[in-house]
């Protein structure tokens, strides 16, 4: 990653998640966590995972409802959940009204809120209970500071728990994904795609 093997930066990030699928329409993915340590990269975990149900979107192709997961590098700025797990970043402990915005045109897209959910918006709290959202990493694929929201090109792109493919997160098991859960902080990343386009 730090000579040039891969088409993204690090940047400032101490800790980088893979998730590399073998192309663009396979919804499994390997997952993997890179630490920096100095100048140098040490993995320091690796399993399997799913993404959306019709596999990754081509870069810049993503929209709302097509069931790919998006292709690039984004930060992980936040996460929420029933409870901290012991992550750095910016955590909710979720209550009931808690939503995520997924209308398109609705000036709250692909931002959480409280109150009430359009019929299209996520119902974070619900999702929690049903145990997807137990925990969940919120990857900042069409939100500032990577981007502006561009309604309709997608929302809720989330890492959370899950055996199956998604409707465009990241979903691994549960174990593993509260083990990579601790160790972010802010400025961490993921990259996430097909083998070929992501590495050089």
């Amino acid at each position: 990653m730090s000579n040039g093997q891969t088409r993204y930066q690090a940047g400032s990030a101490k800790t980088v998640l893979f998730a590399i699928a073998a192309d663009y329409g396979s919804t499994e993915v390997d997952v993997a966590t890179c630490a920096r340590h100095g100048a140098d990269w040490q993995q320091t975990l690796s399993t399997t995972g799913h993404i959306g149900i019709n596999g990754f979107a081509e870069p810049n192709a993503k929209r709302e409802g097509d069931g790919k997961s998006p292709t690039g590098s984004y930060p992980l700025t936040e996460a929420f959940g029933e409870a901290n797990p012991g992550t750095e970043l910016p955590y909710r402990t979720l209550r009931h009204g808690a939503c995520w915005g997924s209308t398109s045109g609705d000036h709250r897209y692909n931002t959480y809120f409280w109150g009430k959910c359009l019929p299209a918006d996520e119902d974070l709290t619900e999702l929690m209970n049903d145990c997807p959202y137990k925990q969940v990493v919120v990857i900042d694929y069409n939100r500032p500071p990577h981007s502006p929201i561009v309604h309709g090109n997608g929302s809720a792109i989330f890492l959370h728990a899950g055996s199956g493919p998604t409707a465009g997160c990241v979903a691994l098991a549960r174990p593993e994904l509260e083990a990579i859960i601790k160790t972010l902080r802010p400025h961490d990343r993921i990259i996430m795609g097909p083998m070929r386009f992501l590495f050089r």
